[in-house]
Protein backbone atom coordinates (compact mmCIF):
# COMPACT_ATOMS: atom_id res chain seq x y z
CA UNK A 1 0.00 0.00 0.00
CA UNK A 2 2.88 2.36 0.84
CA UNK A 3 4.36 1.77 -2.62
CA UNK A 4 1.05 2.63 -4.29
CA UNK A 5 0.74 5.87 -2.33
CA UNK A 6 4.31 6.82 -3.27
CA UNK A 7 3.51 6.21 -6.94
CA UNK A 8 0.46 8.43 -6.72
CA UNK A 9 2.40 11.28 -5.11
CA UNK A 10 5.20 10.96 -7.68
CA UNK A 11 2.94 11.06 -10.72
CA UNK A 12 0.65 13.80 -9.41
CA UNK A 13 3.73 15.96 -8.58
CA UNK A 14 4.90 15.94 -12.19
CA UNK A 15 1.43 16.11 -13.73
CA UNK A 16 1.35 19.88 -14.31
CA UNK A 17 4.79 19.86 -15.96
CA UNK A 18 3.81 17.02 -18.29
CA UNK A 19 0.63 18.75 -19.40
CA UNK A 20 2.39 22.05 -20.09
CA UNK A 21 5.24 20.69 -22.17
CA UNK A 22 3.93 17.33 -23.38
CA UNK A 23 5.93 14.17 -23.01
CA UNK A 24 8.21 12.34 -25.42
CA UNK A 25 7.95 8.65 -26.24
CA UNK A 26 10.89 7.62 -24.05
CA UNK A 27 9.55 9.33 -20.93
CA UNK A 28 6.03 8.04 -21.54
CA UNK A 29 7.39 4.52 -21.89
CA UNK A 30 9.33 4.89 -18.64
CA UNK A 31 6.20 6.10 -16.83
CA UNK A 32 4.07 3.26 -18.17
CA UNK A 33 6.55 0.53 -17.30
CA UNK A 34 7.35 2.15 -13.96
CA UNK A 35 3.98 1.60 -12.31
CA UNK A 36 1.31 3.61 -14.13
CA UNK A 37 -0.34 0.41 -15.37
CA UNK A 38 -1.44 -0.42 -11.82
CA UNK A 39 -2.73 3.08 -11.19
CA UNK A 40 -4.72 3.06 -14.41
CA UNK A 41 -6.35 -0.24 -13.47
CA UNK A 42 -7.41 1.23 -10.13
CA UNK A 43 -8.70 4.32 -11.96
CA UNK A 44 -6.62 6.45 -9.60
CA UNK A 45 -4.63 8.10 -12.36
CA UNK A 46 -5.61 9.80 -15.61
CA UNK A 47 -2.92 8.69 -18.02
CA UNK A 48 -3.81 11.49 -20.44
CA UNK A 49 -2.66 13.97 -17.79
CA UNK A 50 0.89 13.10 -18.85
CA UNK A 51 0.28 15.18 -21.97
CA UNK A 52 0.33 12.25 -24.41
CA UNK A 53 -1.86 12.22 -27.51
CA UNK A 54 -4.00 9.23 -28.43
CA UNK A 55 -1.69 8.31 -31.28
CA UNK A 56 1.42 8.65 -29.13
CA UNK A 57 -0.07 6.52 -26.34
CA UNK A 58 -0.98 3.83 -28.85
CA UNK A 59 2.48 3.94 -30.45
CA UNK A 60 4.28 3.56 -27.11
CA UNK A 61 1.93 0.85 -25.86
CA UNK A 62 2.49 -1.23 -28.98
CA UNK A 63 6.25 -0.76 -28.62
CA UNK A 64 6.04 -2.15 -25.07
CA UNK A 65 3.79 -4.94 -26.34
CA UNK A 66 6.24 -6.04 -29.04
CA UNK A 67 9.11 -6.15 -26.56
CA UNK A 68 7.09 -8.24 -24.10
CA UNK A 69 5.91 -10.62 -26.82
CA UNK A 70 9.49 -11.13 -28.01
CA UNK A 71 10.49 -12.11 -24.46
CA UNK A 72 7.95 -14.93 -24.08
CA UNK A 73 10.00 -17.67 -25.81
CA UNK A 74 12.99 -16.95 -23.57
CA UNK A 75 11.12 -17.09 -20.24
CA UNK A 76 10.29 -20.05 -18.01
CA UNK A 77 6.61 -20.21 -16.98
CA UNK A 78 6.07 -19.61 -13.29
CA UNK A 79 9.22 -17.58 -12.74
CA UNK A 80 9.22 -14.02 -11.42
CA UNK A 81 10.38 -12.63 -14.77
CA UNK A 82 7.66 -14.58 -16.59
CA UNK A 83 5.03 -13.20 -14.21
CA UNK A 84 6.27 -9.64 -14.66
CA UNK A 85 6.16 -10.02 -18.42
CA UNK A 86 2.58 -11.21 -18.15
CA UNK A 87 1.68 -8.16 -16.03
CA UNK A 88 3.26 -5.92 -18.66
CA UNK A 89 1.18 -7.48 -21.42
CA UNK A 90 -1.99 -7.24 -19.35
CA UNK A 91 -1.14 -3.58 -18.71
CA UNK A 92 -0.82 -2.85 -22.43
CA UNK A 93 -4.07 -4.65 -23.22
CA UNK A 94 -5.83 -2.85 -20.39
CA UNK A 95 -4.66 0.59 -21.55
CA UNK A 96 -5.45 0.24 -25.26
CA UNK A 97 -9.10 1.36 -24.81
CA UNK A 98 -7.70 4.70 -23.60
CA UNK A 99 -6.31 5.49 -27.05
CA UNK A 100 -9.38 7.47 -28.09
CA UNK A 101 -10.30 7.11 -31.74
CA UNK A 102 -7.32 4.90 -32.58
CA UNK A 103 -8.89 1.61 -33.78
CA UNK A 104 -7.99 -1.19 -31.36
CA UNK A 105 -11.02 -3.51 -31.56
CA UNK A 106 -9.64 -5.86 -34.20
CA UNK A 107 -6.32 -6.25 -32.40
CA UNK A 108 -8.01 -6.99 -29.06
CA UNK A 109 -10.44 -9.49 -30.55
CA UNK A 110 -7.71 -11.29 -32.53
CA UNK A 111 -5.63 -11.54 -29.37
CA UNK A 112 -8.53 -12.89 -27.30
CA UNK A 113 -9.35 -15.51 -29.94
CA UNK A 114 -5.76 -16.73 -30.33
CA UNK A 115 -5.39 -19.98 -28.38
CA UNK A 116 -1.61 -19.61 -28.67
CA UNK A 117 -1.70 -16.72 -26.20
CA UNK A 118 -1.55 -17.17 -22.44
CA UNK A 119 -5.02 -17.55 -20.90
CA UNK A 120 -4.67 -14.62 -18.49
CA UNK A 121 -3.65 -12.16 -21.19
CA UNK A 122 -6.42 -13.49 -23.46
CA UNK A 123 -9.04 -12.64 -20.86
CA UNK A 124 -7.44 -9.21 -20.37
CA UNK A 125 -7.84 -8.58 -24.11
CA UNK A 126 -11.45 -9.73 -23.93
CA UNK A 127 -12.14 -7.40 -21.02
CA UNK A 128 -10.77 -4.42 -22.96
CA UNK A 129 -12.70 -5.41 -26.08
CA UNK A 130 -15.95 -5.42 -24.10
CA UNK A 131 -15.22 -1.88 -22.92
CA UNK A 132 -14.94 -0.48 -26.47
CA UNK A 133 -17.49 -2.74 -28.18
CA UNK A 134 -20.92 -1.54 -29.23
CA UNK A 135 -24.12 -3.42 -28.31
CA UNK A 136 -24.02 -6.05 -31.06
CA UNK A 137 -20.28 -6.57 -30.74
CA UNK A 138 -20.55 -7.07 -26.99
CA UNK A 139 -23.36 -9.58 -27.38
CA UNK A 140 -21.59 -11.50 -30.14
CA UNK A 141 -18.28 -11.78 -28.32
CA UNK A 142 -19.90 -12.90 -25.07
CA UNK A 143 -21.89 -15.59 -26.86
CA UNK A 144 -18.73 -16.66 -28.68
CA UNK A 145 -16.65 -17.10 -25.51
CA UNK A 146 -19.40 -18.33 -23.19
CA UNK A 147 -21.42 -20.74 -25.32
CA UNK A 148 -19.97 -20.69 -28.84
CA UNK A 149 -16.99 -21.87 -30.84
CA UNK A 150 -14.39 -20.31 -28.54
CA UNK A 151 -16.08 -21.23 -25.27
CA UNK A 152 -13.69 -20.82 -22.37
CA UNK A 153 -13.50 -23.25 -19.47
CA UNK A 154 -12.06 -22.05 -16.17
CA UNK A 155 -11.90 -18.48 -17.49
CA UNK A 156 -15.69 -18.22 -17.78
CA UNK A 157 -15.87 -16.93 -14.21
CA UNK A 158 -13.58 -14.07 -15.22
CA UNK A 159 -15.60 -13.40 -18.36
CA UNK A 160 -18.77 -13.07 -16.29
CA UNK A 161 -16.98 -10.52 -14.12
CA UNK A 162 -15.80 -8.57 -17.17
CA UNK A 163 -19.34 -8.57 -18.57
CA UNK A 164 -20.62 -7.16 -15.29
CA UNK A 165 -18.04 -4.36 -15.36
CA UNK A 166 -18.82 -3.54 -19.00
CA UNK A 167 -22.53 -3.38 -18.13
CA UNK A 168 -22.01 -1.13 -15.12
CA UNK A 169 -19.64 1.22 -16.96
CA UNK A 170 -21.77 1.61 -20.09
CA UNK A 171 -24.13 4.55 -20.59
CA UNK A 172 -25.89 2.77 -23.46
CA UNK A 173 -29.16 1.04 -22.57
CA UNK A 174 -28.87 -0.90 -25.82
CA UNK A 175 -25.46 -2.26 -24.83
CA UNK A 176 -26.67 -3.08 -21.32
CA UNK A 177 -29.61 -5.03 -22.75
CA UNK A 178 -27.33 -6.88 -25.20
CA UNK A 179 -25.01 -7.95 -22.38
CA UNK A 180 -27.93 -9.22 -20.31
CA UNK A 181 -29.29 -11.13 -23.31
CA UNK A 182 -25.98 -12.94 -23.80
CA UNK A 183 -25.62 -13.71 -20.10
CA UNK A 184 -29.13 -15.17 -19.95
CA UNK A 185 -28.23 -17.63 -22.72
CA UNK A 186 -25.00 -18.51 -20.94
CA UNK A 187 -26.83 -19.06 -17.64
CA UNK A 188 -29.19 -21.52 -19.27
CA UNK A 189 -26.26 -23.53 -20.66
CA UNK A 190 -24.08 -23.62 -17.53
CA UNK A 191 -23.47 -27.16 -16.31
CA UNK A 192 -22.15 -26.53 -12.79
CA UNK A 193 -23.76 -24.58 -9.99
CA UNK A 194 -20.68 -22.48 -9.10
CA UNK A 195 -20.46 -20.81 -12.49
CA UNK A 196 -24.24 -20.70 -12.78
CA UNK A 197 -24.61 -18.85 -9.48
CA UNK A 198 -21.96 -16.35 -10.61
CA UNK A 199 -23.89 -15.36 -13.73
CA UNK A 200 -27.26 -15.74 -12.01
CA UNK A 201 -26.25 -13.20 -9.37
CA UNK A 202 -25.18 -10.69 -12.02
CA UNK A 203 -28.46 -11.08 -13.91
CA UNK A 204 -30.76 -11.11 -10.88
CA UNK A 205 -29.27 -7.88 -9.54
CA UNK A 206 -29.73 -6.07 -12.85
CA UNK A 207 -32.95 -7.43 -14.36
CA UNK A 208 -36.28 -7.93 -12.62
CA UNK A 209 -37.52 -9.71 -15.75
CA UNK A 210 -34.83 -12.35 -15.33
CA UNK A 211 -35.08 -12.55 -11.55
CA UNK A 212 -38.80 -13.30 -11.66
CA UNK A 213 -38.79 -15.51 -14.76
CA UNK A 214 -39.98 -19.11 -14.94
CA UNK A 215 -36.84 -19.90 -16.94
CA UNK A 216 -34.70 -18.88 -13.98
CA UNK A 217 -36.85 -20.98 -11.65
CA UNK A 218 -36.24 -24.01 -13.88
CA UNK A 219 -32.48 -23.37 -13.86
CA UNK A 220 -32.41 -23.03 -10.08
CA UNK A 221 -34.39 -26.25 -9.64
CA UNK A 222 -32.05 -28.09 -12.02
CA UNK A 223 -28.89 -26.98 -10.24
CA UNK A 224 -30.40 -27.68 -6.81
CA UNK A 225 -30.34 -31.38 -7.73
CA UNK A 226 -26.54 -31.34 -8.05
CA UNK A 227 -24.34 -32.60 -5.19
CA UNK A 228 -23.16 -30.02 -2.61
CA UNK A 229 -20.07 -28.04 -3.57
CA UNK A 230 -16.98 -27.23 -1.53
CA UNK A 231 -18.11 -23.60 -1.64
CA UNK A 232 -20.69 -23.19 1.12
CA UNK A 233 -21.79 -19.78 -0.17
CA UNK A 234 -22.79 -21.28 -3.52
CA UNK A 235 -25.18 -23.80 -1.96
CA UNK A 236 -26.54 -21.26 0.49
CA UNK A 237 -27.18 -18.65 -2.19
CA UNK A 238 -28.76 -21.22 -4.49
CA UNK A 239 -31.18 -22.32 -1.76
CA UNK A 240 -32.09 -18.71 -0.97
CA UNK A 241 -32.65 -17.83 -4.64
CA UNK A 242 -34.80 -20.92 -5.19
CA UNK A 243 -36.99 -20.15 -2.17
CA UNK A 244 -37.42 -16.57 -3.37
CA UNK A 245 -38.29 -17.68 -6.88
CA UNK A 246 -40.97 -20.04 -5.59
CA UNK A 247 -42.64 -17.20 -3.69
CA UNK A 248 -43.44 -15.12 -6.78
CA UNK A 249 -47.17 -15.28 -7.52
CA UNK A 250 -46.56 -14.47 -11.16
CA UNK A 251 -43.52 -15.34 -13.23
CA UNK A 252 -42.23 -13.48 -16.27
CA UNK A 253 -40.81 -15.21 -19.33
CA UNK A 254 -37.49 -14.55 -21.07
CA UNK A 255 -35.93 -15.98 -24.22
CA UNK A 256 -32.78 -18.03 -23.67
CA UNK A 257 -32.73 -19.44 -27.19
CA UNK A 258 -29.28 -18.88 -28.71
CA UNK A 259 -30.50 -18.44 -32.28
CA UNK A 260 -33.12 -15.90 -31.24
CA UNK A 261 -30.70 -13.84 -29.18
CA UNK A 262 -28.10 -13.88 -31.96
CA UNK A 263 -30.64 -12.47 -34.41
CA UNK A 264 -30.19 -8.76 -34.94
CA UNK A 265 -33.90 -8.37 -35.67
CA UNK A 266 -35.09 -9.53 -32.27
CA UNK A 267 -35.64 -6.90 -29.54
CA UNK A 268 -33.89 -7.34 -26.20
CA UNK A 269 -35.25 -10.28 -24.25
CA UNK A 270 -33.90 -9.17 -20.89
CA UNK A 271 -34.33 -5.43 -20.66
CA UNK A 272 -32.23 -3.54 -18.10
CA UNK A 273 -34.22 -2.03 -15.21
CA UNK A 274 -35.57 1.47 -15.60
CA UNK A 275 -34.97 4.14 -12.99
CA UNK A 276 -37.51 3.77 -10.16
CA UNK A 277 -40.26 6.42 -10.19
CA UNK A 278 -40.37 8.93 -7.34
CA UNK A 279 -42.26 7.74 -4.27
CA UNK A 280 -45.44 9.91 -4.08
CA UNK A 281 -46.21 9.02 -0.46
CA UNK A 282 -43.18 11.10 0.61
CA UNK A 283 -45.19 14.23 -0.20
CA UNK A 284 -47.54 13.60 2.76
CA UNK A 285 -44.94 13.67 5.56
CA UNK A 286 -43.18 16.56 3.84
CA UNK A 287 -46.41 18.57 3.74
CA UNK A 288 -47.16 17.74 7.38
CA UNK A 289 -43.62 18.76 8.36
CA UNK A 290 -43.92 22.05 6.48
CA UNK A 291 -47.27 22.79 8.13
CA UNK A 292 -45.91 22.01 11.59
CA UNK A 293 -42.91 24.27 11.01
CA UNK A 294 -45.18 27.13 9.91
CA UNK A 295 -47.34 26.69 13.01
CA UNK A 296 -44.32 26.82 15.30
CA UNK A 297 -43.10 30.01 13.62
CA UNK A 298 -46.50 31.69 14.08
CA UNK A 299 -46.70 30.58 17.70
CA UNK A 300 -43.22 31.92 18.41
CA UNK A 301 -44.09 35.27 16.79
CA UNK A 302 -47.30 35.54 18.83
CA UNK A 303 -45.52 34.85 22.12
CA UNK A 304 -42.75 37.34 21.31
CA UNK A 305 -45.31 40.13 20.62
CA UNK A 306 -47.03 39.50 23.96
CA UNK A 307 -43.80 40.10 25.86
Amino acid sequence: MKTHVTLLIFFFFFESVSVSFGIDDARLKDRLTGGVFELVFWKNFDIKSLGATDEQLYRVLMDIYREAEDKWPTLTPGTTEWGQNRITLEGVLGCLPLCGNVPVKDFLLDYAVSKEKESGTRTAALSSYLRVADAEEAKDVLLRFLVGEDRMDLERLSVYGFARMAYDESDSLEKKAAILDALAVAADKEEGKIRFMKVDGILAERSAAYRQSRERLAMLERHSQEPPTANLYTDRDLKTALEESHKYKRHTSINTNLAAVMSRNVPPVVAPPASPPPRPHLAVPLAVGAGLLAALVLLGTHLWRRR
